[in-house]
């Protein structure tokens, strides 16, 4: 990376550390045909600011792009903290391909190319929130939009684009506001089915880990973190049985939900309203 890209990387990343506080802690990894680490975590004081900066305009252009070798050392900086902050996050800036791990057997056009084999094993996803989400960001029109997407789904992340300076600002606020704004960590919404003959069937539940009881009786979908106001959305397919002469409510299930707060470090349980269908004789004329 070299030229007008280096220079929007580089503003890229001075938008990120101006907009860290002296609690949050930021590391720097470069990477190349290998990868090494610039800076410790180190908080973004106003010392801790400055040095940042430094080591930023310093940054120069190598040669290759080695992906897999840069997460594998963010996940040493991640797996090797003595401390943990609440949130934790990566972000994964790059404008090229793999030309180390992927190589030309995994870019011929009569094989799948599996991107996954860059994520480290342990910034998989869990669902549990306890892997940090990476965010990608592909610079110039030459970057791996395959390869970044896939990293960003399979963390938890995000992906974005940056085609030009006017895109930076709006594409790092949304990513470091969200980090900033967990208030959920551990998130897992728990179904049980009340009536008898009431069965889970199966969950939609998109990128989000999801399991049924094999009598479908039980159900939980693996949220993890959320961000304040967040909201998420699950279909559930359910077995209803037929309604008896009498019967003019069916309680379908319970709802429940669990999480960590990230303000007390508490977990938070949430007893959510029961779940129930009406059983009228005749069902209701629609209405024009």
């Amino acid at each position: 990376m070299g030229g007008r890209k280096l220079a929007l990387l580089k503003q890229a990343v001075g938008f990120v550390v101006d907009k860290l506080g002296p609690h949050d802690r930021l590391s720097l990894v470069s990477f190349s045909c290998d990868a090494r680490r610039l800076t410790r975590l180190t908080r973004m004081s106003d010392a801790g600011r400055a040095s940042t900066e430094r080591t930023v305009e310093s940054l120069a252009a190598g040669g290759g792009t080695n992906i897999k070798e840069g997460l594998r050392e963010a996940a040493k900086v991640i797996d090797g903290r003595r401390y943990r902050n609440a949130v934790t996050g990566v972000i994964l800036l790059s404008d090229g391909q793999d030309n180390y791990t992927l190589s030309s057997r995994f870019y011929n056009q009569d094989v799948a190319t599996d991107y996954s084999v860059l994520v480290p094993p342990s910034l998989i996803r869990t669902g549990d929130g306890s892997s940090p989400p990476i965010h990608t960001f592909g610079f110039g029109t030459d970057h791996d939009s395959a390869a970044m997407h896939t990293i960003a789904e399979a963390t938890g992340g995000t992906f974005a684009f940056i085609e030009n300076e006017a895109v930076i600002q709006d594409s790092f606020a949304q990513c470091i506001g969200g980090l900033l704004s967990v208030a959920a960590q551990e998130a897992r919404v728990a179904v049980e089915c009340v009536c008898p003959g009431v069965r889970v069937r199966s969950i939609k539940s998109g990128r989000y880990k999801s399991r049924v009881d094999a009598d479908g009786r039980a159900a939980a979908v693996e949220v993890g973190e959320l961000y304040a106001d967040e909201e998420r959305r699950f279909l559930l397919l359910v077995d209803v049985p037929a309604a008896g002469a009498t019967d003019d409510v069916t309680s379908l299930m319970k709802v429940s939900c669990t999480y960590r707060d990230v303000a007390t470090g508490q977990s938070v349980d949430v007893a959510g309203e029961d779940v129930a269908v009406k059983r009228p004789v005749e069902a209701p004329e629609a209405e024009p």
